[in-house]
């Protein structure tokens, strides 16, 4: 895990850290709804600082979900909710598409996999919800534990 965080620590850009979760988020909005005329919408509760790790990770984890969505989920609308708490933030990508059965994905889709690195990098939890006809929704969780009082371990 120690490998992992150097090497992401390595690969981040300063835009990436520098910049606030949200207004990257709505960057990267901005530019799928000029490629692939997407609506998106996005909604932000509440604000606090993130290890900068963390917000390399959410970033990269929507950046993902959102190229998923463009290619495979041909749907009309999507949204993307980023929910700070004082113990953590919560970050939701949600599409109204055709979804996809989850039992049936290759497990060597790397894509998903990717992002399923990315949260285990930050201990963060990734949840992603599909059925067929019935969209798709990735939601990824992560708690701060200087705050909950959990080990890292």
């Amino acid at each position: 895990l120690a490998e992992m965080r150097t090497l992401l620590l390595e690969l981040r850009p300063a835009a990436l850290t520098q910049t606030r979760l949200e207004e990257l988020l709505k960057q990267l909005a901005d530019a799928i709804i000029g490629r692939a005329r997407l609506p998106i919408e996005i909604s932000v509760e509440g604000a606090r600082k993130l290890p900068p790790e963390v917000q390399v990770a959410l970033y990269r984890i929507a950046q993902e979900s959102l190229n998923n969505v463009v290619k495979y989920a041909q749907c009309g609308k999507v949204a993307v909710n980023l929910i700070y708490f004082a113990s953590g933030v919560h970050l939701e990508i949600s599409d109204d598409g055709i979804g996809f059965d989850p039992d049936r994905l290759k497990p060597t889709s790397l894509g998903l996999r990717i992002m399923r690195e990315r949260a285990e990098a930050i201990q963060g939890e990734l949840f992603i919800d599909s059925r067929p006809g019935k969209g798709t929704h990735v939601t990824i969780t992560w708690l701060d534990k200087e705050i909950t009082g959990e080990s890292n371990s």
